[in-house]
């Protein structure tokens, strides 16, 4: 059997490899999964000349049976009418030597995304959109950005000049061989006034420092390298999956919990109280109200830890950080994976002490946004309950003689900032840094509270805050938009089921029956099941229906779904919404706060009486009344 072999390669080269088919990916590996903001993350490793990982690599033989293809993402076909596939291939025949990539597909995707412009060209898609170098960002975590096509016109980036005056620019080319030429040309269009829509130059020092960001950019995309590790083509499908056993067994990733946990043990094991065991303390945070959902030792338990470093963040009054080897000074001013391994040992005790306080902070948040409780699972950036909790404990462990803001002044406030930030994506960029920021952005304007401050005076100065902070608040018609439209992604699709979820309490047809969160049967189901609008998508309903004609998702919007037990809807899928109301004698008088509560009104309840009649109608109804009620969370 022929040796292994260990190479490398820079970005210009592999996109290269990858457009001419010489790198393809088997079909059976998983689709790209990747949010922007791991995509954001790779390329500041890149322009950082940061370690990018491995690529596994094996060599194919012309014979092979392997069935490969270009990487791609999805995107609407407009041919077939339906999600198909957007190709990185300049689509041309492969080469005689060419390769399986066999580990790497997410990565190789992100670098083709990020570098090479492949992106999906419908606005229905996540990754309909480019990626810019934000010269003007203050935040080294800042500098990558991703705007989407929508964005594109609205910022009036669309040209270069537009783009280059914000001080964007866009990171990709649409051919690899010319990815250098046009970031050399980055470098004399950065001094040219004709490039800035004013004509004028930025004052020097602040064009000295943008260049800076470009010129450090532009060494790492060429310098940067990324490890390839190449699997000779006599090696055999299970010969594969033996190196990829042994790839799996030494090679997983340790995150931060686990070296919190085995740093927590050590430094109380003398304790009065017996050692902290940071998973198990977790679990059992997770057992309390309020927590449900949202602390586990097994699902992203680092999320408590951002929680808990979140809080030290808020305080005045600061227990000492724990320190690693060698370091000097240490601060925690955000949730990055330093911030948690800073956390002190008395202040993790002090938190769990108080197990019970904490959690209820997490429901406080929980109720705060959306009225009710939800999972973590259910939430749009999970993380971004830290500012709510971390000011809560301050407020509960921490406040001066001068903080005259309340808990009712703080629950206000922070639900219109949640939703602006979800509806404005804006943590899609990235969390790790702006947590702490915003944190204390919140803190410093609660703190302009006196105790003789008038409630509408208040009232206005956190609109402007708000406005200021986070831009104008959103439009009723872009939030429409992401209720009606079930290929929404991300934020914005959890965003418009946040609400159903919350108000998640018993079935709408049998009430006895209890979907709660603790029931672990909190479940969203078809109003108009999906085999029913399948069949009925080529008739007189085919203008809501087929989501090409629509421009949008009706079907699995959240204007289509409900909280519903299982056990109604294994019954309700089989028929039309009409005839099992009529079979099961459900009426809207009989449970009228239901379904008031999931957003069905007698009105919109009438149209699903009416067979196709009604469907249009139910739905503008009931995505119009979820909707305003988002719209009214976005404002003081």
């Amino acid at each position: 059997m022929a040796q292994l072999q260990v190479t490398d390669i820079n970005v210009p080269n592999l996109l290269k490899k990858l457009k001419t088919n010489e790198w393809l990916v088997p079909q059976f590996q998983r689709e790209f999964v990747w949010s922007n903001a791991a995509v954001i993350s790779l390329v500041n490793s890149i322009i950082d000349a940061r370690p990018i990982g491995m690529l596994t690599l094996w060599e194919q033989q012309d014979e092979s049976s392997l069935v490969l293809e270009p990487i791609s993402i999805p995107d609407w076909d407009t041919e077939l009418g339906r999600t198909g596939q957007r190709k990185f291939t300049s689509g041309g025949a492969r080469p005689g030597r060419y390769y399986a990539v066999l580990d790497g597909r997410q990565r190789s995707t992100a670098l083709a995304m990020a570098f090479g412009g492949l992106r999906a060209h419908s606005g229905l898609y996540r990754h309909s959109g480019n990626f810019y170098l934000d010269v003007a960002a203050r935040d080294e975590n800042e500098r990558v950005k991703f705007v989407s096509n929508k964005d594109v016109d609205k910022r009036k980036i669309a040209t270069l000049a537009g783009a280059i005056s914000q001080g964007l620019f866009p990171l990709a080319s649409n051919e690899p061989d010319d990815l250098m030429g046009q970031w050399m040309e980055y470098l004399q269009h950065i001094r040219n006034p004709d490039y800035y829509e004013s004509g004028s130059l930025p004052e020097a020092q602040e064009l000295e420092r943008r260049n800076a960001i470009l010129s450090k950019a532009f060494a790492g995309i060429l310098n940067t390298k990324l490890a390839i590790y190449i699997v000779p083509s006599d090696y055999t499908l299970a010969n594969i999956c033996d190196i990829f056993d042994t790839l799996n067994t030494t090679g997983t990733k340790v995150s931060p919990v686990d070296l919190i946990h085995s740093g927590l043990f050590n430094d109380t094991i003398d304790d009065v109280g017996g050692p902290l065991l940071l998973r198990e303390e977790i679990d059992a945070l997770g057992e309390l109200d309020g927590a449900v959902g949202w602390s586990s030792s097994k699902d992203r338990p680092e999320l408590i830890a951002q929680f808990v470093a979140a809080a030290h963040v808020a305080l005045d009054t600061k227990p000492t950080p724990k320190k690693g080897a060698g370091q000097k000074e240490v601060k925690i001013t955000s949730v990055k994976s330093g911030d948690l391994l800073a956390i002190p040992s008395t202040f993790w005790r002090k938190v769990f002490d108080n197990g019970a306080v904490f959690a209820s902070y997490i429901g406080g948040f929980q109720n705060t946004v959306a009225g009710g409780h939800f999972g973590m699972t259910q939430c749009p950036y999970p993380a971004s309950a830290a500012v709510y909790v971390a000011l809560r404990w301050y407020l509960e462990f921490d406040p001066s003689l001068s903080v005259h803001w309340t808990v009712q002044h703080l629950n206000r406030l922070y639900r219109a900032f949640f939703w602006r930030t979800v509806l404005g994506t804006r943590y899609d960029q990235g969390f790790l840094t702006q947590i702490g920021t915003d944190i204390r952005n919140m803190k410093d304007f609660l703190g302009t509270i006196k105790s003789d401050t008038a409630e509408d005076f208040w009232r206005t100065q956190a609109n402007l805050w708000l406005d200021e902070k986070l831009g104008p608040r959103p439009l009723l018609e872009d939030i429409l938009r992401s209720v009606t439209d079930g290929n929404e992604k991300g934020a914005l699709r959890r965003g418009s089921l946040l609400l159903l979820y919350a108000r998640a309490a018993v079935d709408p047809i049998n009430p006895d029956l209890n979907i709660t969160l603790e029931t672990e049967s909190m479940d969203l189901h078809h109003i108009y099941p999906k085999d029913w609008c399948k069949n009925n998508s080529g008739g007189a309903l085919r203008n809501v229906l087929d989501a090409s004609i629509a421009e949008r998702d009706w079907v699995n919007s959240a204007a289509n779904l409900i909280p519903m037990h299982r056990r109604t809807n294994n019954n309700w899928r089989k028929m039309s919404p009409t005839a099992y109301l009529e079979k099961s004698e459900a009426s809207f008088d009989n449970n009228q706060d239901i379904w008031a509560r999931y957003f069905i009104s007698r009105e919109a309840f009438d149209q699903l009486l009416v067979g196709e009649k009604g469907v249009a109608e139910f739905w503008r109804l009931r995505s119009l009344a979820i909707a305003q009620e988002i719209s009214d969370r976005t404002i003081v």
